[in-house]
């Protein structure tokens, strides 16, 4: 059997996931059973949040483990991915090298997402996925190594959806797509490296030609370019991406006018933002600039974004390394 290497994506826990998992614990009956309510609770705010950064819609509220009676008879955390189903996440403690499949989250579930613990609590890694066992099976631990990347969970989440989707369709079902469109703009750039490109993210060499511009391009690096627009004006952003080793990457982004424009719009801004939502990094151009950029380097697995801002309006690109 091939090993699958796991990168685990960190996600912090904030101020309003110890809120809720304080508050659920202290409703418990015994100490045990509210650190078990606890750790349930926290792990369901961080796929809650690291979905949402992924702009997956989650309805944190309606799901079993929000429900005081239920929470306080089984032992489940469970999140709901609205026109999916739902994602069991289950604590993983330091040192721990499975985690327990209690009988009672052994069906409708989509998956299993297994969440690492710090010895502080303040934040927490996700390890990986698996798939929802068959109806006619049950095991008590699913043990880490036998987890998949993370990847293979938003795989699930689509094909659920679009199945759900096409039975809808199938039937003569009047709906419109439940896709969050703006899923769809979340850029996985471990793909580029391998020849794999979103539709809107087209050759440099051909977009920029025809303003007699260019980008230097590394023998390894991989370039893009997509045309957005802005409050009217039509630019240009130009991603590059150039492995250093394996599990990191150079990348520089750059803004150019688009439609053969010779300066950027005064005053544009492009800001970097880190996987927590924190900005780490800007430019701004000048009344004669032609192009800016940003230059920095980011982890395997890592997510960032990018916002392009002119006189309050805006527009952000999501993505993935």
């Amino acid at each position: 059997m091939t090993s699958i290497e796991l990168k685990p994506i960190a996600v912090p826990l904030g101020k309003d996931a110890h809120h809720w998992a304080e508050m659920f614990a202290r409703e418990q009956a015994t100490p045990q059973k509210g650190k078990q309510v606890y750790l349930n609770t926290l792990a369901v705010c961080a796929v809650h949040s690291y979905l949402k950064w992924l702009m997956v819609e989650t309805d944190l509220t309606i799901g079993d483990s929000w429900e005081p009676g239920l929470r306080a008879i089984f032992n489940i955390a469970d999140l709901v991915v609205p026109n999916v189903g739902k994602l069991e996440c289950r604590p993983v403690l330091p040192g721990e090298v499975a985690f327990e499949l209690p009988m009672e989250v052994s069906q409708d579930r989509i998956g299993y997402v297994a969440v690492q613990f710090n010895h502080h609590l303040d934040s927490v890694e996700l390890l990986g996925f698996a798939r929802a066992i068959t109806a006619d099976t049950y095991v008590e631990v699913v043990r880490l190594e036998q987890l998949q990347p993370l990847e293979a969970l938003m795989d699930t989440i689509y094909s659920v959806r679009s199945d759900k989707l096409a039975t809808a369709c199938a039937k003569g079902d009047r709906v419109a797509s439940s896709v969050n469109q703006s899923e769809q703009f979340l850029v996985n750039l471990r793909q580029w490296l391998e020849g794999i490109f979103e539709r809107d993210w087209q050759p440099t060499e051909l977009a920029l030609a025809s303003g007699f511009r260019h980008i230097t391009t590394l023998t390894n690096s991989v370039s893009r370019v997509k045309e957005i627009y802005l409050d009217h004006h039509p630019l240009l952003l130009v991603v590059q991406v150039t492995p250093t080793d394996i599990n990191s990457v150079d990348i520089r982004l750059r803004l150019y006018p688009g439609k053969n424009g010779i300066y950027l719009p005064e005053n544009l801004q492009l800001v970097l933002f880190d996987e927590v939502g924190s900005a780490c990094m800007e430019a701004q151009s000048k009344k004669t600039d032609s192009w800016m950029e940003l230059e920095f380097s980011c982890q395997q697995n890592e997510m960032f974004s990018v916002k392009v801002v002119l006189e309050g309006t805006s527009l952000t690109e999501k993505f993935i390394v």
